[in-house]
């Protein structure tokens, strides 16, 4: 279960016992940290301050963001640069950071302990329906990993009680076979539950059920600690970080 730590930033209970992995989302507290167009000198120093505070030593690499369903395999050869064309990435090296920002998507952390490979998603509606959880276990197995080692926390997104949406959308999904993550209210209104479309994917993909953090109750809309797209709209002030990566002190 996520919980906030004294250090003003949220980690799982799920991951605790593994003492070389580093993770953490941030929260308003640390400000906004996605460093669009015109916003960067900003973000990156409200990043560096968020990543002293985690602590985070070595480099960080994000990816664009496309909401889509590609995720990369990365390494130091990525280092300096974004990315492109992926909402996801994949990591066997050590002292290597990953990080993706989100207002209301589903940010979802990966660890394999026993290969010792990390990984992050952005999973948004569209990289959802378009399978993006089994794509990241995909990537996991490619570096040699088995589903049934993965462990995996879900960070805070919008709940399905704050994510309203039309037939078309909900359409692709059930035709996606992620029926379960529709859900229809007596006034006909039409609600998502991406927790439980990414749920449905990661077990098709062989992770077992009990190494899934699902954190139902972390809300992006009902929770101040996070930025949120629905609530803020166009006031929106910005985006928090997940962030994952292995140490390794003999660096």
């Amino acid at each position: 279960m996520l919980q906030k730590n004294k250090k003003g930033f949220y980690n799982s209970t799920a991951l605790q016992d593994f003492k070389d992995l580093v993770y953490g989302f941030s929260t308003t507290k640390f400000g906004n940290m996605k460093p669009s167009p015109g916003l960067e000198e900003k973000a990156l120093s409200n990043q560096k301050r968020f990543l002293k505070t985690i602590p985070v030593d070595g480099p960080l690499l994000d990816s664009e963001q496309v909401h889509e369903n590609n995720v990369s395999v990365v390494d130091r050869r990525n280092v300096g640069k974004t990315t492109e064309g992926s909402d996801g990435l994949v990591t066997r090296e050590k002292n290597l950071f990953l990080a993706i920002y989100v207002a209301d998507c589903l940010p979802i952390l990966a660890y394999d302990p026993k290969k010792e490979i990390c990984g992050i998603a952005h999973a948004g509606w569209r990289g959802t329906v378009g399978n993006i959880a089994k794509n990241l276990i995909a990537s996991f197995k490619k570096l040699g990993s088995s589903p049934s080692d993965i462990r995996i926390v879900f960070g805070p997104c919008l709940d399905f009680c704050h994510y309203e949406i039309k037939e078309d959308v909900a359409s692709k999904f059930r035709e996606a076979g992620l029926e379960k993550a529709i859900l229809v209210s007596v006034s006909g209104k039409i609600y998502l539950d991406l927790r439980e479309a990414n749920l449905n994917q990661l077990k098709e993909a062989g992770v077992l059920s009990n190494s899934i953090d699902l954190n139902r109750k972390f809300c992006t809309y009902e929770m101040e600690d996070f930025y949120s797209f629905r609530r803020e709209g166009e006031n929106l002030r910005g985006e928090i970080a997940a962030i994952i990566g292995i140490k390794n002190d003999e660096k």
